[in-house]
């Protein structure tokens, strides 16, 4: 007589829980890096916004003699170069990524009228990124001296050189 021993397919809980695990790793390795890409992404729109809203500063200031719209001397509001609600005009769909705000004269250098600073903070997700701030000095005159200065400071108040995250940031 013949045993017949049938031969049972399939999987046993064991391993579908094990690629249920390794799957679920996977995905949140995956979603995180995402995020901090997204993150780092739409930091360049910010970027190009404060760049954009420098330009139109010095071509405001260019065209109109150094004089705003009230007779006075030095940089224009926001308002007069089209920046009327102070959100980046740069955004990811419908949502506003970047709020701007410009401070004149820039109070962190003393006795410099001409001097200003610009600022994109995010909104919503983005606030995870912190701020950009683009400082202008145009009396540096040194060849090591930039009259650009660029910062970007996180949310955890840490004040980094530049636009990019250093790396491990």
């Amino acid at each position: 007589m013949m045993n017949s021993v049938s031969a049972q397919k399939g999987y046993t809980f064991k391993e579908l829980v094990i690629v249920v695990l390794i799957i679920s790793i996977l995905s949140a390795i995956a979603v995180r890096s995402f995020r901090k890409y997204t993150l780092k992404n739409n930091r360049q729109n910010g970027v190009a916004c404060l760049i954009e809203l420098q330009k139109r500063m010095e071509d405001y200031y260019s065209r109109n003699a150094g004089t705003t719209a009230s007779g006075s001397t030095g940089y224009p509001q926001l308002s007069q170069i089209g920046y009327d609600s102070g959100n980046c005009p740069v955004a990811e769909g419908n949502s506003t990524l970047y709020t701007v705000a410009l401070v004149l004269p820039n109070t962190a250098i003393a006795n410099c009228p001409n001097c200003y600073k610009l600022t994109a903070t995010g909104v919503g997700a983005q606030a995870r990124d912190g701020a950009l701030l683009l400082s202008v000095d145009p009396r540096s005159t040194a060849a090591s001296t930039d009259i650009y200065h660029k910062q970007h400071v996180t949310p955890g108040g840490v004040t980094l050189e530049g636009w990019i995250f250093q790396p491990g940031q």
